[in-house]
């Protein structure tokens, strides 16, 4: 077996050589010696948390079965990103999916061709194959209605496959994306993001939504403790047009990328992130309520028990909610490096809100806790130090 080349330090360490020793590793038999490699950054404005890169490949010999292009992902550039990215394990996460659940999901994703990950560092490389030929269109834009139906009815198998076994091989052991010991954390980031997102995008926000987005900073912990409490199914996390290849015709042939955000968590995470940030206020709600049925259909079928349509609305609900503390990171809270990236953050925020408003989804704000608690000394400090940091702004 051919030993693994060391993870590449930037996209200025991709060389022939380096391609060809990875692919060697990675199965490839018989390759020819790659000559020349053009890296080309495809990810700008597309790839927020990651570098996206397509390698176009020219060999010595005749090459007739080898790859003409590969796609290869590196960590973000940016350290805000970097940093962020490890302590949220989004590297590892996907790096596990890739070589854990890839090959027997029933939602495609792009064949790995070749992976490392570096524990102590969470540096990681990802060699895929290039999906040009599918079609894609653009999450500013929003999905057409027959789109954003074709990719609810391919998540719904995906959650519908691993429902309610969250506990067995393959699934045990990964990222609980709403674990009791992140949800703190996400508060915090949520606030902390809330002050530049209201700086930089603050007419996007009703009167109401703004009083709302402040008053659930607080309570961002205990929201998401609440909507997490029920069923657990494997999710792609980061569901949004962007990261969706469609295949030619009106078929089902849907392929995913981006797993970094994937793990355990509620089905309907996915339903409201992607009619939340991928839709046109428009489009999403001609087709919101027949979305959900045919989503809820799909699960029965597939032998899911005990799970009504109205929790399934509700948990959707719920979930739009939590939308919010998404399109308030991504807009305060990551580095907004390209024209595209930015408005692309400010779409999803306004469509976010339109939803929750529509939705009446503020309904799921929880109570203030007794005063007397743990969890109120916690959400009064936050709260507290969200005023300070947004006086001193």
């Amino acid at each position: 077996m051919a030993s693994s080349p060391a993870i590449p330090e930037n996209r200025n360490a991709i060389t022939a050589e380096w391609l060809w020793q990875a692919l060697t590793a990675g199965g490839a038999s018989g390759l020819p010696t790659i000559e020349n490699v053009v890296v080309e950054d495809i990810g700008a404005g597309v790839g927020i948390l990651a570098e996206i890169l397509r390698c176009h490949l020219t060999y010595r010999d005749e090459a007739r079965a080898a790859p003409e292009t590969v796609i290869v992902k590196l960590p973000s550039t940016h350290r805000k990103t970097l940093r962020m990215g490890k302590w949220q394990r989004l590297y590892k996460r996907e790096y596990a999916y890739y070589r854990h659940l890839s090959r027997q999901s029933p939602l495609r994703s792009p064949r790995l061709l070749y992976g490392d990950f570096e524990a102590s560092s969470h540096r990681f490389v990802l060699v895929l194959e290039d999906l040009r030929g599918m079609d894609v269109f653009d999450e500013i834009e929003g999905a057409g209605a027959e789109n954003a139906k074709r990719a609810i009815r391919a998540v719904a198998k995906l959650h519908g496959h691993y429902w309610n076994k969250v506990d067995r091989p393959p699934l045990s052991g990964l990222h609980d994306i709403f674990a009791a010991k992140y949800r703190p954390l996400l508060q915090v980031v949520y606030l902390a993001s809330l002050v530049p997102t209201l700086n930089r995008f603050g007419d996007a926000f009703s009167v109401d939504m703004r009083r709302l987005a402040e008053a659930y900073g607080p309570r961002v912990a205990d929201h998401i403790g609440e909507a997490a409490a029920g069923t657990k199914t494997f999710v792609h996390g980061d569901f949004r047009l962007d990261n969706m290849f469609f295949g030619p015709g009106p078929g089902e042939d849907l392929t995913l990328v981006d797993w970094q955000i994937s793990g355990l968590a509620c089905g309907l995470w996915d339903v409201a992130f992607l009619l939340g940030s991928s839709v046109s206020i428009e489009v999403r709600r001609q087709i919101e309520r027949e979305s959900l049925e045919e989503y809820h259909d799909i699960l029965c079928s597939m032998g899911v028990s005990d799970f009504t349509f109205e929790e399934c609305w509700r948990l959707y609900r719920e979930y739009v909610l939590g939308r919010l503390v998404v399109a308030v990171f991504l807009c305060g809270g990551v580095d907004l490096p390209f024209d595209r990236s930015r408005r692309l953050a400010e779409v999803s925020l306004r469509r976010t809100l339109a939803a929750i408003e529509d939705l009446d989804a503020a309904e799921f704000l929880p109570d203030r806790r007794r005063f007397f608690s743990l969890a109120n000394a916690f959400s009064t400090f936050s709260h507290g130090a969200y005023k300070a940091y947004k006086a001193v702004r």
